[in-house]
């Protein structure tokens, strides 16, 4: 990312190359693979606004958040430890203002980058949170949220909306088996969230299909009335983010999630016909896309 203001580095293999920041974060700003032209995550260098703690540059790319949202956990990024162990990285914040260390392990294997995401409370108060990671993604593309309906009288799917969410905004498509948002970029901002049974979801950008794979517990309360899925989009990049499960923290503890991103480049047009290409081959395939 050439552009950034800040020091980066880089891991990468064959067909992969990650970018993040080396003095603030953790925060991983560039996803180059073999075949796909330019970054496939956002970049938003210059977008920032006032916290209590200090002001928040966004920076772009992908981030570590915690849920429910709240303006008090919301921090400059200050500093950064890089650890390098074997193949994996480990990018480490201090703790922050509002109590929170937050660290991101990445490990690249072949097409995937597998990531871990730790938040640690520092805080005296027990506090209840999830570990939430946020990835924007360029313009463009259409994120593609899975829905698996069962059989019987009682309710098994839920839809979460966010005040700003219009029901009639042109680019959210609801259907019997998925969600579609789609990432036109304009002046105001479209959310959708749901529990997600199915342990992935992923957004066609055209030459390359991004795709996250987490862990499901549909047993575990989870933030925003019930989510562990959300797909946003305004004017500047599309999100696809996973959140944990919520927990109580006393101070000292951590609450973790992993997700793992499969980068296949190919031909995926933001339409519902490849969303349900795509849906049938991790079916298929048993939650990995094997294009």
């Amino acid at each position: 990312m050439s552009d950034s203001p800040l020091p980066f580095a880089s891991i990468q293999n064959d067909l992969l190359r990650l970018d993040y920041l080396t003095t603030t974060g953790p925060r991983i700003i560039g996803l180059y693979a073999k075949g796909v032209e330019g970054n496939v995550l956002a970049e938003t260098p210059h977008v920032h606004w006032p916290t209590p703690h200090g002001e928040f540059y966004l920076r772009g790319g992908h981030r570590l958040w915690v849920s429910p949202e709240d303006e008090r956990f919301i921090c400059p990024e200050e500093e950064l430890q890089v650890i390098e162990d074997s193949g994996r990285l480990v990018l480490r914040s201090p703790v922050d203002a509002a109590g929170l260390e937050k660290e991101i392990s990445i490990q690249l294997d072949q097409n995937c980058v597998h990531l871990s995401h730790r938040v640690t409370w520092h805080g005296n108060d027990p506090v209840e949170l999830a570990s939430w990671g946020i990835t924007q993604l360029r313009l463009g593309g259409m994120v593609i949220l899975p829905l698996t309906p069962m059989d019987g009288l009682l309710p098994d799917r839920n839809l979460v909306l966010w005040p700003y969410t219009k029901l009639n905004d042109e680019r959210l498509e609801l259907h019997d088996d998925m969600i579609l948002l789609r990432g036109t970029g304009l002046e105001h901002a479209c959310k959708i969230g749901n529990l997600n049974s199915a342990g992935w979801g992923a957004c066609a950008l055209g030459d390359v299909l991004f795709t996250k794979r987490f862990h499901t517990d549909e047993m575990a309360t989870h933030a925003d009335l019930g989510c562990n899925v959300e797909a946003y989009v305004k004017d500047l990049c599309i999100e696809l983010e996973n959140l944990s499960p919520l927990k109580k923290l006393k101070k000292g503890d951590s609450v973790t999630h992993q997700e793992t991103w499969q980068v296949t480049p190919g031909n995926f047009p933001a339409t519902l016909e490849t969303a349900r290409m795509i849906s049938r081959q991790y079916q298929k395939h048993q939650g990995v896309f094997n294009g």
